[in-house]
């Protein structure tokens, strides 16, 4: 799990009233709305004795741990101790995460860089995404896998008519095939039987795909610890455009891609890779079609160094 990152952890939908509890690259967090409605992140332990500050409430628009009321402001510090209100509170401040919310998505940054980095999931992409106003849907779950088996996936098309042999009936043979890399960019695209495709990843867990004619998704897969991927896709297509029909087709295919071809079919496979550390591909024999597996893991290595 990598440092001086965005993270996509939660749709904003999720944090509403109460303080909510998950678990993102290792860390139990805890996510509320501040006094400006806006979303904050901390550990969540309260740096008292350790209580779990999701287990609180807010009150008067700061978070109050439930075990002796201590309560903490949008920026972390301790505002109120009420055994003792006129004891000094400085050494007891939140642990906290830098927060955007776009793209109907909660984003915590985990890392210690003083200038941020910019989102992986631009403007650019929405556009590409919903060009022509089609509708999208959206899909969250979570796979007992590293995140990094999902990752490589992304790039790798002459798994399909394997894997997916009776869904995607397509010839084995890659018939085209390119992959290039710049900085945290991987671009990879092909054609195989018919089918054509192109992958762009950004950075180590946002991913866009795009299939020819047919369909796009996003797919962003967080690491939620070691062996444990918190996963959100979200949806389009640009085959149907019938009025009425449109939503329906969309819906169709998230849930084709997601219940049948990754957590029926991939996932499985996913679970059987025999890797001691999963960022460790040494004991791979590459093809040329997996490029864009091995330009993927040289950038996530070096991101690690």
């Amino acid at each position: 799990m990598l440092g001086n990152q965005w993270y996509a952890v939660l749709p904003m939908r999720s944090v509403g009233r109460r303080p909510v509890p998950i678990r993102r690259f290792g860390s139990d967090l805890v996510l509320w709305r501040g006094s400006d409605g806006a979303i904050r992140c901390a550990f969540d332990a309260c740096p008292h004795r350790g209580a779990a500050l999701s287990r609180g409430r807010i009150v008067d628009g700061a978070l109050s741990c439930r075990y002796h009321g201590l309560s903490f402001a949008d920026d972390g510090r301790c505002r109120h101790i009420p055994a003792h209100p006129s004891r000094d509170r400085s050494d007891l401040c939140l642990r906290m995460f830098p927060v955007r919310e776009a793209r109907g998505l909660v984003w915590v940054f985990n890392g210690h860089d003083s200038s941020l980095p910019e989102l992986p999931w631009t403007d650019e992409i929405d556009a590409h995404l919903q060009s022509d106003g089609a509708p999208t849907l959206d899909i969250t779950d979570r796979f007992d896998v590293s995140y990094l088996r999902v990752m490589e996936n992304l790039t790798d098309y002459h798994h399909v008519p394997f894997v997916h042999r009776g869904l995607v009936p397509i010839k084995p043979e890659v018939t085209r095939f390119e992959a290039w890399r710049e900085g945290q960019h991987v671009h990879t695209e092909g054609a195989m039987g018919g089918l054509e495709a192109e992958t762009d990843i950004y950075g180590p867990c946002f991913a866009v795909l795009s299939f020819a004619g047919t369909a796009r998704f996003a797919v962003c897969a967080t690491p939620i610890d070691e062996g444990n991927t918190w996963l959100f896709a979200r949806y389009s297509q640009c085959l149907v455009r019938f009025p009425g029909l449109t939503l329906l087709a969309t819906w169709l295919l998230g849930q084709f891609d997601y219940r049948l071809l990754q957590k029926l079919q991939d996932a499985p496979v996913w679970r059987s890779q025999r890797l001691a550390d999963p960022a460790d591909i040494r004991r791979y024999t590459l093809l040329p079609a997996d490029q864009g597996v091995r330009l993927y893991f040289e950038m996530h290595a070096e991101l690690a160094s």
